[in-house]
């Protein structure tokens, strides 16, 4: 299946979704207030340990994990790179005095969308962007409120999943997220056609419900065009956010 994770304990092995968002928060009792008074349904728990300081959804009891470091002068650059932030916005991120930095389980959709709400939660409560630290993929405030108000999937694949790449190999990040297997593309025609594919074939992936199989054929009109072979995630380091514990999907070209 999709999902399964190859080896160990899948409880021991499930991707953990980490989000950092800048914001103009000068001390943790300013965050811990700026959440309350933001009225979103969420608290700031701290306990006697740095481990124990949560972000809590009040309703469910969800809790995420929450750290705090100082501000830098690279984020905002970070975010700027996308193009999709206006100027005003990047402003705002590079006079960012703290990175939150959240972290919760990930390896399925409802876990995707349950950390994505706590990240609007901070964004409500004055955060001036979220960058997932899974795939690099960084949205303005509007962008992530919009993605995470989205009932239908496409908002949690637009937030988590960046396609990039090289002239030789176009490659995806983040699906683990979801909970899922990225892709790569060796030999793409550029890397414009190259993504479209991809984003196509992930957007089937998770989507569909359907069972992909290592050896299938895939195509469209014109018939088959590649062949779905399962590899290990060797782009990234075992352990580190951007490595997928569930593999890679490799389109191999007939």
């Amino acid at each position: 299946m999709v999902g399964e994770i190859a080896g160990g304990d899948a409880a021991d092995t499930l991707p953990r979704i980490e989000l950092r968002i800048p914001g103009p928060w000068g001390s943790p009792a300013e965050i811990v207030d700026a959440v309350r008074k933001a009225d979103v349904g969420y608290e700031v728990r701290v306990g006697e340990r740095e481990e124990e300081v949560a972000l809590v959804h009040l309703e469910t009891g969800a809790r995420f994990h929450i750290a705090a470091a100082e501000g830098d002068g690279e984020i905002a650059d970070i975010f700027a790179e996308t193009g999709r932030l206006n100027p005003a916005e990047v402003e705002a991120i590079g006079a960012h005095r703290v990175k939150v930095f959240l972290s919760g389980a990930g390896g399925s959709l409802e876990a995707a969308r349950a950390i994505m709400a706590a990240g609007a939660a901070l964004v409500h409560a004055g955060g001036c962007g979220v960058m997932v630290d899974n795939s690099a993929a960084a949205h303005s405030p509007r962008d992530w409120l919009a993605l995470a108000g989205d009932e239908q999937l496409g908002g949690l694949y637009w937030a988590f999943v960046v396609v990039t790449g090289t002239p030789k190999e176009v490659f995806s990040t983040g699906m683990h997220c979801l909970g899922f297997r990225d892709a790569e593309l060796p030999d793409p025609p550029d890397l414009r056609s190259g993504a479209f594919v991809l984003h196509n074939f992930l957007g089937y992936s998770y989507q569909s419900g359907a069972t992909i199989l290592d050896g299938e054929p895939i195509g469209g009109p014109e018939g088959v065009e590649f062949v779905l072979r399962h590899v290990p995630c060797t782009r990234f380091v075992a352990g580190t956010p951007w490595h997928n514990p569930y593999g890679v999907w490799r389109l191999e070209g007939t």
